[in-house]
């Protein structure tokens, strides 16, 4: 029997890589824009997204505003909770991961 538990699917270098693809498509898209908005889901998704903040500003102009989105996974139509005000991101460029 194998035990996959220690199954490497990515690496370190492979990872910031990746982050970094996903960085540069975050630049390209949004070339015109100054700010945009990178809401992470409570979590996992809001630690990517302050990976892909950090990297968005280290390879462009573009100002990034962070966003915790909270969020019932068990009852998901139960409402979102953002740790932003709707004002910030209303008619905003905003990626969500």
């Amino acid at each position: 029997m194998n035990d996959n538990s220690n199954t490497v699917i990515l690496n370190k270098k492979q990872i910031e890589h990746k982050i970094k693809r996903i960085a540069y498509q975050i630049y390209e898209a949004n070339i015109e824009e100054s700010e945009v908005i990178i809401a992470g889901i409570r979590s996992n998704g809001f630690l990517f997204a302050k990976k892909l903040k950090n990297t968005v500003e280290a390879i462009s102009p573009i100002k990034v505003l962070l966003c915790e989105v909270t969020i019932d996974k068990k009852n998901p139509i139960a409402g979102v909770a953002t740790s932003i005000e709707e004002n910030r991101y209303k008619d905003r460029s905003l990626i969500l991961v």
